[in-house]
């Protein structure tokens, strides 16, 4: 006798629009496909909408009378706050409303971590050979800082630092928090790929060792977050990493 099969894909009825959805769908589920829409839309309006340089596009009038280093320093700042609200903000308050998932269950706690800080610590110690090395090519170079006037200015490398933990939040929000935690329900270790995947391409326009290394950097910080059921260790490391990039080529310190 042919045995049927085990797996019965959850499919909440109130949220399954006349059933045609799921008809078409049988193997999907109403959080998965949640999380995949919002996810894709949240990137993709981040991607045309929220980068330094839509700064100017979105507020023409504000740029107009900014010096061009103050204009640098606006655009980012507007791209980090860009990240908080598009990658954040939205998804936690519709995660939140829709499935009823708390900031706690997409990783936005600290409690139960602090092994996985003292990783963090020992990993960022044992890149910074590295991040002293890549400082010394022309590629790195040219990348950091992104922002010029923070290169010689310890106080808008400051001010800089402190939005861009931000965004770092943002990000690892995002990538380890709502769709690793959003998906790992469904698909368990698998939501590791669907995290990674995208975290790697929207590395797009960094330089070719960064953007293969953040592979690797996407599966370790996965890693830490489902260890610890926090997305704080991965990004108190992306932003040692990121700032230390941007310290070894600053001047104000030589």
């Amino acid at each position: 006798m042919k045995k049927s099969s085990s797996r019965t894909p959850a499919r909440p009825a109130p949220y399954d629009l006349g059933g045609w959805f799921f008809r078409w769908f049988p193997e999907l589920d109403f959080q998965s496909v949640f999380v995949a829409v919002v996810g894709c839309a949240a990137l993709i309006l981040y991607l045309y909408h929220g980068r330094p340089e839509d700064f100017v596009r979105m507020f023409p009038q504000q740029a107009k009378g900014l010096a061009p280093a103050k204009l640098g320093l606006y655009s980012y700042l507007y791209s980090h706050v860009a990240a908080f609200v598009l990658l954040m903000i939205v998804p936690l308050v519709l995660s939140f409303f829709v499935l009823r998932m708390t900031p706690a269950d997409l990783g936005v706690r600290v409690k139960g971590a602090g092994r996985e800080f003292r990783i963090v610590l020992l990993l960022f110690l044992a890149f910074v050979p590295v991040v002293i090395l890549m400082a010394q090519t022309a590629g790195f170079q040219a990348k950091y800082p992104k922002l010029p006037l923070i290169k010689d200015s310890f106080h808008y490398f400051m001010l800089y630092q402190a939005a861009y933990l931000i965004k770092w939040l943002a990000w690892e929000f995002f990538f380890r928090g709502f769709l690793l935690f959003g998906l790992y329900k469904r698909y368990g270790e698998g939501a590791i790929l669907f995290s990674t995947m995208p975290f790697v391409i929207a590395h797009w326009g960094k330089p070719e060792p960064e953007i293969f290394a953040a592979i690797a950097a996407g599966f370790i910080l996965c890693r830490l977050s489902l260890n610890g059921r926090s997305i704080v260790p991965g990004m108190v490391l992306h932003f040692l990493v990121a700032g230390s990039m941007d310290f070894m080529n600053c001047t104000f310190w030589r």
